[in-house]
């Protein structure tokens, strides 16, 4: 079957098994969730039980990916000591490149995988890997960016779009405090070849727009480092001198955009709120230097993409969707909301042998 992609309201989402559906409305109501599937009958299972899972992340030079792999590692752990099966778990860093995907999907299916958990690269080189596994009977569950067609088991997802609407409603807001009347901004993107990309431009422009400002300009990034967002930052505050915002899509362009703008002497009169989080993000947003970030969940979103697949693999019904609520940080609610990040947002406890071909 072919699922639908964009995002959708969670409360539309979140109707699926039972410890998915507490696990999802906890999170959005700021409590912290250690596990899923807490307290529920397990079914009965054979204790030679063995299951090999593929993670196909697009680059672990990004956190969001480390911390979405250590989600998928926890749930593993908790659902091998419940029910007595052997779960192994290998990352395959991808570095970027949709060819290496495509080459770690043909390795993962040639050592006999039971299940893939797809990062894609991009949303428009998704199909190619989705058709391999359906080609060799390899489920996938696909966990964030989705794709543009192709058939899979399940997608989980964060609420993009919402979440940058929300941040940018924040940056209008302190744009107007600073007393300008127009909320420019500049921008730095993930690639708008993913649908979760697009998502995010579409949310944080409404915000701006509703200000009465425009996104003066964007570029997207590639490497995802903070080098390439440093060296971005600097020629958009070159090119454009009188915006009064800025926004970052990604955690490490966020890092970099920060000290291209100390280097500018723009960081007392530039507003700057960004998308995503880590304990780098968090100092900053305790420092003032962010004024507001939403948060993707990536260790809730593991947990319930594992969760998801080995369900599929005991032959139980599905959602073909969950949507995961981001959380909206700023100065004023972050000691409200601090334990929950470290909990579904970026801690790494587990580890993993890591392909890098």
């Amino acid at each position: 079957m072919t699922h639908p992609r964009r995002d959708r309201p969670a409360a539309a989402l979140l109707a699926g098994r039972r410890s998915r559906r507490d696990t999802v409305k906890l999170a959005a109501a700021g409590l912290a969730v250690p596990a899923l599937g807490l307290g529920l009958p397990r079914p009965a299972l054979a204790q030679d039980e063995t299951y090999q899972v593929a993670y196909l992340t697009p680059g672990l030079n990004v956190p969001f990916w480390l911390y979405l792999s250590d989600g998928i590692k926890q749930q593993a752990e908790r659902d091998a000591a419940e029910t007595g099966a052997a779960i192994t778990v290998t990352d395959y860093d991808s570095r970027n490149d949709a060819g290496t995907q495509l080459q770690n999907a043909q390795d993962a299916i040639t050592a006999g995988v039971s299940l893939i958990i797809l990062s894609p690269t991009d949303s428009s080189s998704a199909p190619t890997v989705l058709e391999l596994a359906q080609e060799n009977g390899v489920p996938v569950v696909i966990a964030d960016i989705g794709t543009d067609e192709g058939e899979y088991v399940s997608f989980v997802i964060s609420t993009n779009e919402q979440g940058a609407y929300e941040a940018g409603q924040v940056l209008v807001e302190r744009m107007a405090e600073q007393g300008c009347d127009a909320a420019d901004i500049a921008m730095i993107t993930i690639s708008q070849a993913r649908l979760n990309g697009q998502n995010r431009t579409r949310g944080i422009t409404r915000a701006i727009e509703e200000g009465g400002g425009e996104i003066v300009q964007f570029l997207q990034s590639e490497d995802y480092t903070r080098a390439e967002a440093q060296t971005q930052t600097s020629d958009l505050l070159s090119a454009n001198p009188d915006i009064c915002g800025f926004f970052t899509q990604h955690d490490e362009a966020a890092l970099g955009a920060l000290t291209a703008i100390e280097e500018s002497g723009r960081a007392e009169d530039l507003v700057f709120a960004s998308f995503d989080g880590s304990p780098e993000s968090v100092e900053l947003i305790r420092q003032g230097s962010l004024v507001a970030a939403s948060m993707q969940q990536p260790v809730l979103m593991g947990r319930i993409a594992m969760e998801v697949g080995l369900q599929h693999l005991r032959g139980e019904e599905v959602e073909a969707e969950t949507s995961v609520p981001t959380i909206l940080v700023t100065p004023e609610n972050l000691a409200d909301v601090e334990a929950q990040l470290g909990d579904t947002v970026f801690p790494v406890e587990a580890g993993a042998g890591t392909p890098t071909a």
